[in-house]
């Protein structure tokens, strides 16, 4: 049996909390998960993780936006990702 690299949702949203550092860097106020479940499409398995993202955006200013990504279970790859601007 071949042992998956993102066996559960906490190690999902790691790899998705990695992603977020990287690309903020110390601009990152806070990363919130709200749930993130088991997918499959056709013959391809994921992970899908949602949750809200916050950053600082100039001297006072903050952003957030909501987030979805999709994990690769075997590599750890993120496969897909879309992001959303809340109302």
């Amino acid at each position: 049996m071949i042992q998956k690299k993102v066996p559960d949702g906490s190690a999902a949203e790691s790899v998705v909390r990695r992603q977020m550092e990287a690309q903020y860097g110390d601009k990152l106020k806070n990363v919130t998960f709200r749930k993130a479940w088991y997918s499959a499409s056709g013959t391809k398995e994921f992970w899908e993780v949602e949750g809200t993202v916050e950053w600082k955006k100039g001297l006072f200013k903050k952003e957030k936006r909501n987030f979805r990504y999709q994990i690769d279970p075997d590599q750890g790859n993120i496969m897909g990702k879309e992001e959303m601007i809340p109302k």
